[in-house]
């Protein structure tokens, strides 16, 4: 202790005397740490820790699944939820399903997001009312008392968090509901946002072909996934053969939670993620082991001394070490500090709606983390400097007198292999972002099938009790329609069931005239519920036959659109129009027109086939209605907010947005890889570009005597530059080659990212190995024209 204790007070008096040493190290060391704690920190908590229940360990999302019909996991019905329920042994299961409602509580109207629960669901999660009560088994049945368990923050925000809260009435969508408990704010179920969770209500009368619920299942004591997934496909094979209709071919999948809620991508984006900031830290000791080198060089008289008085090799060598210790110490603690800033940066490129991303603050594991990459970083750096400095010739580091030169030659070659890795792995990262990059712009000039440049969107919901029927709901929505057209600024408005890159409802259908489909594998097309007018507002073409109009009442003969890809699915060359349409309900439209295809899953992503049925013989109670401005659509939304009040004042106005900033919400997951790798390039490239500078600059003082030999004997400043710049490019060349042909190895990884660009693109592998040519070679300008400086006199003198 008291060895290393001398260690530590020597380690800082000598660091004192090299406050350069100090600065550029601690930036090299404190860039490195701080994207690895920023990184680590966003996957610890998004990726590997995004459920935060008590009893995470147990959980298992059950899907329904049918490979006859396509399904790989899809939602379950109410029928077979409550069979599977009654039957397993292995697994207790709940179910729920997304709902919303108009609250009309407190300060104007809300829409607020809801979920509909067994009765058992708060038990099987772990998670026990903060106040009151959870549901009890005959609420849950039609008939049972209309209650609800509101959010800590709807309790806190609405109702001032008194706390004779329990047995309030609350209005949800006009109906009278008793609040009976208050739900902690530490429970967020992943990908499931709600401030209201009411009973769902079953009879034992719903249809198994409506799978409109999601199972979660906790594990009995004892029992594991495999066996869970074992009897849940029996009991399903005794519903198949029960209800061959509805359920031939029907399994189970049962999955982890965890697994359910992080996706392939986000796990291979995660390690992708944490080989970059590797390989930004291992540029950052690179850099810091040269200025090690560097400094050994000059201490090799002295340690020459230390080790003729009697010092032996692991003495010297742990006094050089614990002076890297001490540096990676102060580059640690600076790169915690700037991290913090880094994990807020982080957290405004991650969607909010992501698993585990209101989590996501510096932690203890983050600590942790940071203390043991430091300790490596320390090792790293110190080590191979210190092996060198330590290395057994008296005679010559004696005999140098302390001039380095013998030490510079023995230096050099590493010093050169720790830029020419530098510069490798820093060319990886910057093509790796260039890939990404290139890609990304790529989806932004992608056709999306409408023009969302200038529109303003929004969405209303109209409840039961205030409009009983279909007829006043269609009303409403004419009307709103025919206001929002009246506004001046104004072009166009229309209104749709769901937006495009928003949410997705499919339907069985066979052609009417052709063979009839057998059991269990009727196709499937996407649609969506149009108003008259909704095409022209959003920017879609109408290619064939007529648009919806005012007169496809419900006493009309029902109609609909579709659009090119559903044309070619069944009429690839011929016509859709004319053609009629049966549903498994028995009903049936006639196709009036054909629209051009959409972009409905994402730019990525091609156009399914899709319908469109004419909304004034639909009741759609929820629509988005979409407003074309002559300018700004954002300056709408007052006038539009009014318009809307002036109709019905109980009617709240939700997910308000310009279209092009909704596309920006949902496509944000695609520009967090380009973001994240083209920060870690520009890091990398900073790095590189210190380090070519510092060998650079190390080998003109190194070759001060033979530079001023050269002008005294007439050598020219441009001769002097070319001799410095011809070191500069061999390491610039030599790391190049390497950086190409790892990028092209590692290129590979990033396939699934990329989106019509080649994970082999010339233009960015040749543009980006360019630039960092060009720096690179850059940081060599001030060392070469210090040496066109060298008065040859002096030089000569100090020899």
């Amino acid at each position: 202790m008291v060895a290393l204790l001398n260690d530590l007070r020597f380690a800082a008096r000598s660091l004192q005397k090299s406050p350069g040493l100090i600065a550029v190290a601690t930036l090299s060391l404190a860039l490195g740490i701080a994207v690895n704690v920023t990184i680590f920190t966003g996957i610890d908590f998004v990726i590997w820790h995004p459920v935060s229940l008590p009893v995470q360990e147990q959980l298992m999302q059950v899907w329904s699944a049918n490979k006859e019909r396509g399904w790989s996991q899809a939602s379950v019905s109410m029928p077979d939820y409550l069979d599977w329920r009654a039957e397993a042994k292995t697994i207790e299961l709940t179910a729920y399903r997304g709902s919303a409602f108009n609250l009309s509580e407190g300060d104007g109207p809300e829409r607020i997001d809801a979920t509909e629960v067994t009765a058992n669901f708060f038990r099987v999660l772990g998670i026990a009312p903060s106040h009151g009560r959870s549901f009890t088994e005959t609420e849950e049945t039609t008939g049972g008392n209309r209650v609800a368990l509101i959010s800590e923050r709807l309790w806190l925000d609405r109702f001032a968090g008194r706390s004779e809260i329990i047995g309030h009435p609350i209005g949800l969508d006009g109906e009278p509901y008793v609040i009976v408990g208050v739900v902690p704010a530490r429970f967020k179920l992943p990908q499931q946002r709600s401030d209201v969770w009411v009973p769902a209500r079953h009879d034992g009368k719903e249809n198994r072909g409506d799978h409109n619920y999601r199972a979660i299942g906790r594990l009995v004591a004892g029992f594991s996934q495999d066996q869970a997934q074992t009897e849940l496909d029996r009991i399903a094979h005794r519903l198949a053969d029960r209800y061959p209709s509805t359920n031939k071919g029907t399994t189970t999948r049962v999955i982890t939670l965890l697994d359910e809620v992080v996706d392939p991508t986000a796990r291979q984006a995660g390690v992708i993620s944490l080989v970059a900031v590797g390989f930004v830290l291992l540029i950052g000791c690179a850099n810091v082991a040269n200025l090690l080198l560097t400094r050994g060089a000059a201490r090799s008289r002295e340690i020459a001394v230390r080790a003729a008085m009697g010092a032996s090799r692991g003495r010297i060598l742990g006094q050089l070490l614990t002076e890297s210790l001490v540096l990676a110490v102060i580059g640690g603690a600076t790169g915690v500090i700037l991290s913090f800033a880094g994990i807020q940066w982080l957290r405004s490129i991650i969607p909010t709606d992501a698993p585990g991303v209101e989590q996501v603050a510096m932690s203890g594991r983050a600590l942790l983390f940071a203390l043991a990459a430091t300790v490596f970083a320390g090792f790293v750096f110190g080590i191979l400097p210190a092996l060198r400095a330590t290395a057994p010739d008296l005679t010559g580091a004696l005999r140098d007198g302390g001039r380095g030169g013998t030490a510079g030659v023995r230096h050099g070659r590493l010093r050169n292999a720790f830029v020419i890795g530098e510069l490798a792995l820093a060319l990886v990262l910057l093509i790796s972002a260039g890939l990404l990059i290139k890609a990304s712009f790529q989806l932004q000039r992608i056709d999306l099938g409408f023009k969302p440049d200038g529109l303003l969107t929004f969405r209303t919901a109209l409840s039961e009790k205030d409009y009983p029927d279909s007829t006043r709901v269609v009303a409403f929505q004419d009307q709103l329609t025919e206001r929002l057209r009246a506004l001046p600024a104004v072009k166009a408005a229309g209104a749709v069931s769901q937006l495009p890159l928003i949410g997705r409802s499919g339907i069985y259908y066979a052609v009417v005239g052709e063979p009839e489909p057998e059991e269990g594998k009727w196709p499937v097309a996407l649609y969506r519920t149009v108003s008259p007018g909704y095409f022209d507002a959003i920017g879609m073409r109408l290619l064939s036959g007529r648009d919806v109009e005012p007169t496809d009442r419900f006493d009309a003969p029902p109609v609909m659109l579709v659009n090119e890809a559903f044309v070619q699915r069944h009429w690839p060359a011929g016509r859709g129009l004319s053609h009629r349409i049966r549903f498994q309900s028995g009903a049936t439209r006639e196709i009036v027109g054909v629209v051009n295809d959409t972009r409905e899953f994402g730019p990525d992503d091609p156009s399914p086939p899709m319908m469109y049925f004419a909304s004034p013989q639909s009741e759609q109670r929820a629509m988005s209605f979409v407003v074309r401005a002559g300018s700004d659509p954002g300056a709408l939304a007052s006038a539009v907010r009014q318009a809307v009040s002036s109709l019905a004042p109980r009617q709240p106005v939700y997910a308000m947005e310009t279209m092009p900033e909704l596309i920006r919400l949902e496509t944000q997951n695609q520009s967090i890889m380009p973001k994240l790798l083209g920060v870690f390039g520009a890091i990398a490239l900073l790095l590189a570009v210190m380090g070519v500078y510092g060998v650079m600059a190390y080998s003109v003082s190194q070759r001060t005597q033979e530079l001023g030999v050269r002008r005294a004997l007439g050598a020219q400043a441009g001769d002097l530059i070319r001799l410095v710049f011809r070191l500069g490019g061999k390491l610039t060349l030599i790391g190049s080659v390497i950086g190409v042909g790892l990028a092209a190895l590692s290129s590979r990884a990033l396939a699934r990212f990329l989106f019509g660009v080649s994970a082999f693109d010339p233009a960015v592998f040749g543009g980006v190995t360019l630039t960092l040519a060009g720096a690179a070679l850059a940081a060599s300008f001030a060392p070469a024209w210090r040496a066109t400086r060298v008065d040859p006199l002096v030089a000569l003198r100090n020899d």
